[in-house]
């Protein structure tokens, strides 16, 4: 117990500052839950596994990654799976 009482203000703190750098987009809890998501504007691969090996919690949290694109470029992508499709 004595770690998570450590660790969550420092994880507190650390997701407060990745708000303040404009990384952090978006972080919710799922109701009911211990879980919960974020979104993150980051520029590399490399940067988010900068992110989550420099997180207090990264010792007691399991990470799930999902990358996203932006509606213009999904958009992109559809139109080019069609013109694919149509061949």
């Amino acid at each position: 117990m004595k770690v998570i009482r450590d660790i969550i203000p420092a994880q507190i703190k650390y997701i407060k500052n990745l708000k303040e750098k404009g990384k952090i987009l978006a972080e919710y809890t799922l109701d009911g839950k211990d879980e919960g998501f974020g979104i993150l504007d980051v520029e590399s691969s490399e940067e988010l596994n900068e992110i989550i090996a420099n997180a207090p919690s990264s010792s007691i949290v399991r990470y799930e990654v999902f990358p996203l694109t932006d509606f213009e470029n999904s958009l992109k992508s559809w139109e080019k799976f069609l013109e694919r499709v149509m061949k």
